[in-house]
C-alpha cells in the first residue's frame, strides 16, 4: 500500500478516486470534504483476513473504531469480515446499530463509566479490563443483572515501540493496563467469580509503528504470560489479543511494513512459540485501525485566498484546517499534498497550507511544493482516512465536513455535513 488510494488515477488534468473526479465530488458535496475509497478499505481488510485464514484459522480481526467510526463504515467492515473494538458507550451503540454481533465487539477504555459498563454487560460484548477497580465494579454489576461477562485482562507488555510518545501504549508507565504481577493477582482473585469469565489477555504496543521486531517480541512475551495465566486459572487460555498499531505511508519518507507479510509472520511465530511452550493455540485477535482506513481517505479543500509575505513565505488559505485535521498540531504529523485539477502543471511554488481557524498554529504544512495556486483551486491532502474525522471538532462553531464513500463511479454519503443550525442545537435558549 502506498500513499494514494488504490483507485487513484490522473486523467485529463484531473484526479479521480473510485472512478469519480474529485472536482465533481467537491461541487456536489461542498468543501472541506472527506472522501473514502471503498476498494482500498476492502483491500486492506483482505490483507489481514486472507493470510490469517491460511496461517492461523482460529482468529478474529477487529477494527480499532477510534480511528474513525460511523454506522455505514462499520456495516461495510462487517461485510469485509471484521468485528470492531470500541472505547465508549456511543461507539458501542454505533457498532450494534451497524449490525456487528456482540461477540465480535470488544470494549476498551481505562475509565469506563458505570453506564458504559452496564451497556457492555447487557449487550453481551467482551470487556477489556484495565485495572482492579474496574473488575470489582464489573463483577458487582454483572451479578446485579444476572449476567456473566466475558473479559480480557489488559497487560502492559513493557515493549518499546519506536513511535511518537503520545501514541506509545506498551511501556510500564502507560496509563493503560496492568503489569504482569497485577494481572496474575487479579486473575487469581476472580477466577472463581460466577459473574466473570476470563477469556485471556490483551496487549497493545502503540500506533503508527514501522518496525516489525517489536511485534515478534510481543508474541514471545505474551506466550510467556499466557502460560502464567493458564497456571493461575488452572485451565487453558481461550484468547490472545495482540492489538494493532501497524503504520501507513503518509509521505515518501515513510516505510511501513507490508501488512500481509507481517500478519503471516506473526501468526507463524505464534504457532511456533505455543508449540515450543507446549500450550494449545489460543484464538488470535488483531486490532488494526489506521492501516485499514488511513490510506483509503483523503480531504479536499478549496483555496479561499493567497497571502504572500515577501521574503518570508506564501500562505494558501483553505476552508478547513485544524478542526478537521488536528494531527499536525498534536503529533507534528506530515502529509502528502496535491491539487485536484490541473495536475499536469509543474510544482514550482512553495506554500504554507493554513487553515481558517483563529489559532496561529492552524497550519497543515509549513512548506509544500505545488503548482501555482489560484483562489478557488482544490487542495487535496492524502492519507486522512484515520483519526481525522474521529478527532474533528466544531472549533469556532464551524460545522464538520461530510464523509463520502466512492466506489465504481458511485458516491454515497456515510456522514452528513453539519450545518450552522447544528452548532446551535444543544444551546439553551434565552
Amino acid at each position: 500500500m502506498g500513499i494514494f488510494p488504490i483507485t487513484y488515477r490522473q486523467e485529463s488534468g484531473d484526479v479521480f478516486i473510485g472512478g469519480l473526479r474529485l472536482s465533481e465530488l467537491a461541487a456536489a458535496y461542498g468543501t472541506p470534504l472527506y472522501v473514502v475509497d471503498a476498494a482500498t478499505i476492502r483491500d486492506m481488510c483482505a490483507a489481514y483476513t486472507e493470510p490469517l485464514a491460511e496461517t492461523y484459522p482460529n482468529h478474529m480481526v477487529i477494527y480499532a473504531g477510534k480511528a474513525g467510526m460511523s454506522i455505514r463504515l462499520l456495516a461495510f467492515l462487517k461485510s469485509c469480515g471484521l468485528g470492531v473494538d470500541v472505547v465508549s458507550g456511543a461507539e458501542c451503540l454505533t457498532a450494534l446499530r451497524a449490525g456487528i454481533a456482540p461477540d465480535r465487539i470488544v470494549f476498551h477504555g481505562n475509565n469506563k463509566s458505570l453506564e458504559e459498563l452496564q451497556l457492555a454487560v447487557e449487550s453481551g460484548v467482551t470487556v477489556v479490563v484495565d485495572h482492579e477497580q474496574e473488575m470489582a465494579t464489573l463483577s458487582a454489576l454483572a451479578k446485579s443483572l444476572g449476567r456473566r461477562v466475558p473479559v480480557m485482562l489488559r497487560l502492559k507488555p513493557e515493549i518499546e515501540a519506536h513511535t511518537h510518545d503520545y501514541i506509545k501504549t506498551g511501556q510500564i508507565d502507560s496509563k493503560f493496563g496492568l503489569a504482569k504481577d497485577s494481572v496474575m493477582a487479579l486473575a487469581a482473585a476472580y477466577k472463581s467469580d460466577a459473574a466473570i469469565h476470563i477469556l485471556g489477555l490483551h496487549s497493545h504496543i502503540g500506533s503508527q509503528i514501522f518496525d516489525t521486531e517489536p511485534y515478534y517480541d510481543l508474541v514471545d512475551r505474551m506466550v510467556d504470560h499466557t502460560q502464567s495465566l493458564s497456571r493461575v486459572l488452572g485451565r487453558d487460555i481461550e484468547v490472545l489479543n495482540l492489538g494493532g498499531g501497524m503504520g501507513i505511508q503518509y509521505t515518501a519518507q515513510d516505510d511501513p511494513p507490508v501488512v500481509s507479510a507481517l500478519v503471516s509472520g506473526m501468526a507463524a511465530h505464534l504457532k511456533t512459540a505455543c508449540q515450543a511452550a507446549g500450550i494449545p493455540l489460543p484464538k488470535l485477535i488483531l486490532e488494526p485501525g489506521r492501516s485499514i482506513v488511513g490510506v483509503a481517505g483523503l480531504t479536499v479543500y478549496r483555496v479561499g485566498a493567497i497571502k504572500d509575505i515577501p521574503g518570508v513565505k506564501t500562505y494558501a488559505f483553505i476552508d478547513g484546517g485544524m478542526a478537521d485535521n488536528i494531527r499536525p498540531m498534536l503529533y507534528q504529523a506530515k502529509y502528502t499534498f496535491g491539487v485536484a485539477q490541473a495536475v499536469e502543471r509543474s510544482a514550482t511554488e512553495t506554500y504554507a497550507i493554513a487553515g481558517r481557524y483563529c489559532e496561529s498554529g492552524d497550519v497543515l504544512s509549513h512548506e509544500v511544493l505545488l503548482p501555482t495556486l489560484q483562489v478557488g483551486d482544490l487542495v487535496v491532502v492524502y492519507g486522512t482516512g484515520a483519526y481525522n474525522y474521529a478527532m474533528a471538532s466544531t472549533y469556532n462553531r464551524v460545522p464538520r465536513p461530510a464523509v463520502v464513500m466512492v466506489e465504481n463511479v458511485q458516491s454515497t454519503v456515510w456522514v452528513r455535513r453539519e450545518t450552522m443550525a447544528d452548532m446551535l442545537r444543544l444551546d439553551a435558549e434565552v
